[in-house]
């Protein structure tokens, strides 16, 4: 190697000996060519020219540091062409790693350069956030240099290079950048902060300052965190973006894997992220595809629960929390309480979680608006899983609200926000709000790039709804087809079963309907009809509505013989048994109870059709006229025809040519958002339908509701004895009450009764 092919000031034989270099002294004199640096390094002969060059380029033509690992390669008896990185590591000796002293240019410059070594990737961000690191060292050169300069500095030194064909500006030689990351500390002399201390305040600046919309650098941030362990960035990651985080940046993953047991025992959001990146990691297995929009809507988030934080919120001694903290430890209780279907005391936790919210210092920073849109979310879909949709809705309204203003770009939460909204409004009766919501949903999640919504079940149940209120068979059928596809969800309880039991009656399958509902583990009759929920209400009006297609008096009357007249299921279900039996006074005050309360238009829309119903079968047509039209103005509120749909066959074809004209079918219409559903149409749907009413009422027989109780007992292989125990009668008191029942049916025994029953259906 001649004296020329080294950029080794000194070794110049002639003129004055210049000193050797920091960056020389320290990583040995650089070669210019790769003939040069052949020459260099010992056992390079015995080196192909392609491995040599690889070894040439990663060393960035350092001699020292390629003729060190290479003399070390051969102490440890193995190739000279080993590229096992840990083994590489351990093969650059101590006296390598660069020591920072001083407040020379050269210092400022090796600083400079073990930023960049940190950043497994130095894109156009990391660049200007290394730039506000160097600033936050507060170096203590002697003559001013800017990062600026000291960057060209490094590519004029062969320390900092370009690469070709890739989005990075730079990259540091990996033998080089291995070295520098060795670098923890420096002297106060040289920097205020070592490296790692200059990047944690860069990036937490840098982060600060990013918009809520804005992923530019940010998969870049997330590696850095990992780099110099700066959690608390990662904190505010999750606050701000939740589970957005996943399409921000995929490496999120492994970054909160990352985080170690004795940060996350003090830091509920952290471990909240945690337990969430777990989950994405099983569901990027399960499906075998990398993070993106399909496997982030295929990831239920909602059914985390965190036993290790269950009761922190309300410790004693009451444990120091901030706004975010509070926050989330409160949706998670909620959450918890959700799916335990304990919804009033989750929504007691809810309004004692916000009144600790209240409580902090007037210095105190609130939550961020992600935490509070998250903890609105919960909110609203326990108030909707309670049954008070109103509130519900107004709730959920303010997360898309959140959502579309500070997080248009992010799946989470407006997604989820849209189909909560358009599931409260099924239960309220708000049709055209449904359809708005749920296209919205559609819309985003294609725009998302999401061939699926995070709720699928949830939303095609909606949509399977919709599509009943409009009497579109053929897209019902599909969509009932495909709930069994959609990702399976605890929160919807007897939902899908009782909008599939609706399809079944449409279709002129109303046994099956009634045996779908009284064998599905999901509906289960008894818990509801104990349940103070209004929730229930509107699922008790279609499973009664099912069984009275089907005939099933008898499992109609003991429904309502377990219902607590209390709740709010109670008044339609005692309504259609009095149209199934005939009496007029009982369904009139039931369904008045319905029409003055506030269970919503669908309900009401119901009521005023039992009452349509049992004029027409009294046969006061004027006045079943009348009530038929405060039938068609609540369904032009709800935007659906299930009330319409519920009347027998022989109502249906004398009441709706009778009101063909009345301007309610063209308000009920317009209520939907397909053009093709016209007044015309709609009736021609109605009339098509099979019959939906199998119980005749009998008018001549009156039965109270002890009667038709003691009636159906009989109707089974119990002996008297066992029927009065059940009663809570002794045998003589149920043989008196059994011959007044035979006086009032005209029969003279239990078999009499019984075949009386039968043949009056």
């Amino acid at each position: 190697m001649t004296n020329s092919q080294l950029e080794r000031p000194d070794d110049l034989s002639t003129g004055p000996v210049k000193p050797v270099s920091e960056i020389d002294s320290r990583f040995g004199p650089r070669a210019s060519s790769l003939e040069s640096f052949a020459e260099a390094v010992e056992h390079s002969d015995t080196v192909a020219e392609s491995d040599l060059e690889q070894l040439f380029t990663c060393s960035g033509g350092r001699t020292r540091i390629a003729d060190t690992l290479g003399r070390a390669r051969v102490s440890a008896g193995i190739p000279v062409t080993d590229t096992d990185p840990d083994r590489i590591d351990a093969m650059l000796p101590p006296e390598l790693t660069p020591a920072i002293i001083g407040s020379t240019r050269e210092a400022a410059a090796l600083y400079l350069l073990t930023l960049f070594s940190a950043a497994p990737r130095v894109t156009t961000e990391i660049v200007d956030l290394i730039h506000v690191a160097f600033a936050a060292a507060k170096m203590t050169t002697q003559k001013a240099a800017s990062p600026e300069d000291l960057t060209s500095f490094l590519l004029d030194q062969g320390l900092l290079t370009i690469p070709h064909g890739t989005d990075a500006v730079f990259t540091v030689p990996p033998l080089i950048r291995r070295l520098m990351r060795r670098v923890l500390a420096t002297e106060t002399s040289t920097a205020e902060k070592n490296p790692r201390e200059a990047l944690g305040a860069a990036i937490a600046s840098t982060f600060g300052r990013m918009r809520s919309d804005d992923r530019s650098g940010l998969a870049e941030i997330v590696d850095l965190v990992v780099e110099t362990r700066h959690w608390t960035v990662l904190e505010r990651a999750w606050a701000r973006r939740s589970v957005n985080v996943f399409l921000d940046a995929p490496t999120a993953i492994t970054a909160y894997l990352s985080v170690p047991e004795e940060v996350l025992a003090d830091n509920p959001i952290l471990t909240l992220a945690r337990s969430a990146a777990r989950r994405i990691d099983s569901t990027r297995l399960k499906h075998g595809s990398e993070v993106g929009p399909t496997v982030l809507a295929a990831t239920d988030f909602d059914s985390i629960v965190l036993p290790e934080l269950h009761g922190l919120l309300f410790a004693s001694p009451e444990p120091v929390l901030t706004a975010d903290e509070i926050a989330v430890l409160t949706t998670l209780e909620a959450r918890t309480h959700r799916l335990n279907k304990d919804y009033k005391r989750a929504l007691a936790l809810l309004d004692a979680g916000r009144e600790r919210l209240r409580r902090l210092g007037e210095g105190e920073p609130g939550p961020t608006l992600m935490l509070q849109a998250e903890l609105n979310l919960e909110h609203g879909r326990n108030l909707c899983a309670a049954g008070h949709f109103p509130a519900a809705t107004a709730m959920l309204q303010r997360v898309v609200q959140f959502a579309e203003v500070y997080a248009p770009n992010s799946s989470h939460p407006l997604l989820t926000g849209l189909v909560e909204t358009a599931l409260a409004g099924m239960g309220h009766g708000r049709g055209s709000d449904m359809d708005r919501s749920l296209a919205r949903a559609r819309q985003n999640a294609a725009r998302f790039g999401m061939d699926s919504l995070p709720d699928e079940l949830t939303a095609r149940c909606v949509e399977l709804m919709r599509s009943l209120d409009r009497l579109d068979l053929p897209a019902a059928e599909r969509l009932s087809e495909g709930l069994h596809s959609a990702k399976p969800t605890g929160s919807l309880g007897p939902i899908p079963d009782t909008v599939r039991s609706l399809l079944h009656v449409y279709q002129g399958r109303p046994s099956i309907a009634a045996k779908l509902l009284t064998e599905s583990t999901h509906v289960r009759f008894l818990p509801m009809a104990s349940g103070s929920s209004t929730r229930f209400s509107g699922v008790l009006n279609i499973a009664s509505f099912v069984l009275v297609a089907a005939g099933e008096k008898k499992t109609l009357q003991e429904l309502g013989d377990h219902l607590n007249p209390h709740s709010p299921g109670y008044p339609i279900v005692k309504a259609r048994q009095a149209l199934a039996f005939g009496q007029h006074d009982l369904l009139w005050s039931e369904t008045g109870r319905m029409l003055t309360g506030d269970q919503g238009p669908r309900l009401k829309s119901s009521a005023a059709a039992l009452r349509a119903d049992i004029l027409h079968h009294e046969g006061r047509a004027d006045e079943a006229l009348d009530a038929f039209a405060h039938v068609l103005d609540y369904c032009s509120i709800t935007s659906s025809v299930l009330a319409i749909a519920q009347l027998s066959k022989q109502a249906r074809d004398a009441l709706l040519p009778a009101s063909a004209e009345h301007p309610g079918w063209a308000a009920l219409a317009r209520s939907f958002v397909d053009d093709e559903v016209t007044p015309a149409e709609l009736q021609k749907r109605l009339l098509a339908l099979p019959e939906t009413s199998q119980t005749v009422p009998d008018f001549r027989t009156d039965l109270t509701s002890s009667e038709l109780s003691l009636l159906f007992a009989i109707d089974s292989p119990k002996s008297v004895a066992q029927i009065a125990h059940e009663f809570g009668v002794v045998p003589g008191t149920l043989k008196n009450r059994l011959s007044a029942l035979y006086r009032k049916l005209g029969v003279r025994s239990r078999t009499e009764a019984v075949a009386h029953a039968h043949r009056r259906r």
